[in-house]
């Protein structure tokens, strides 16, 4: 690599690091969920909102459209699907959860998968929001994936539906009921990553709470086992973020597309 472009791709993982507005494909996706565990009432049943969050500033920074999403779905305890018609009014994709029934639920959301290409022209770092093919003096080109879940426990929440997968590539799972725990730093929340179905091994899991930062900064960093699984320390309660990102090299279909596959997931939930 020559010492221009050695320059260049560290600019432009600075820019990404940094958030740059316009570099879209960094930006981060998750859900909100106003009340993570519903009072459940007989007569009325439960409810709570959700709303998306985008970009490098919690709760929220960017918008998004519904026409970039895939998928925008509550999962019931018995793994039924029911799509979810989000309002656009406010840019938040923000939308009324009416549950009938006590459990736990899962909310899911799945972004359009799409590319981001840097490239140098004319002495000028440019950006592309497509692959590298017709592209010359590329600096980066990844193929981007990004799903979001959030939980939501509705009253006396039994059984363990809240570790069901609800089929994302890249899912993280959590494998104990985060309302039995506590967030007073000695408790640990064990997460599973998994990937096309199984361990997604040696994966970095990042994970934060409420308040900690409205940037994007985490409050405890981890890498998963052998076995995909990560152990997080709950240092404080409230709504937790945990995040996991899979960077492979391209598939055989996509090489002449991108130098790179990159995947990340989301999960929101709450901690007593």
């Amino acid at each position: 690599m020559t010492l221009k472009k050695l320059l260049l791709t560290t600019l432009a993982i600075v820019l990404m690091t940094a958030g740059a507005p316009h570099l879209a494909s960094a930006h981060s996706l998750w859900i909100n969920i106003t009340d993570h565990q519903p009072a459940f009432h007989p007569k009325f049943g439960a409810q709570t909102k959700a709303y998306t969050g985008w970009g490098h500033r919690q709760p929220v920074q960017d918008f998004l459209s519904v026409d970039t999403l895939l998928d925008y779905s509550l999962v019931d305890p018995f793994g039924k699907k029911a799509q979810i018609t989000p309002s656009e009014a406010a840019g938040f994709l923000a939308a009324d959860i009416r549950i009938k029934q006590p459990g736990h639920y899962l909310v899911s959301v799945i972004r359009k998968p799409g590319f981001y290409t840097m490239y140098e022209e004319d002495g000028a770092i440019r950006h592309r929001t497509g692959p590298k093919t017709g592209l010359s003096n590329i600096i980066l080109s990844n193929h981007f994936e990004q799903y979001a879940k959030s939980l939501i426990s509705v009253g006396d929440a039994k059984g363990d539906a809240y570790k069901t997968p609800v089929g994302h590539r890249l899912e993280i799972i959590p494998l104990e009921n985060p309302a039995t725990l506590k967030g007073h730093g000695g408790d640990m929340l064990p997460v599973q990553i998994l990937f096309n179905g199984k361990p997604a091994r040696y994966v970095q899991v990042l994970a934060t709470y409420s308040g900690f930062s409205t940037a994007d900064d985490y409050a405890f960093a981890t890498v998963a086992n052998g076995q995909g699984i990560a152990h997080i320390r709950l240092l404080h309660w409230g709504n937790w973020l945990i995040k996991a990102n899979l960077k492979t090299p391209p598939s055989e279909d996509m090489k002449e597309l991108c130098d790179g596959m990159n995947y990340t997931a989301t999960l929101t939930l709450e901690i007593p």
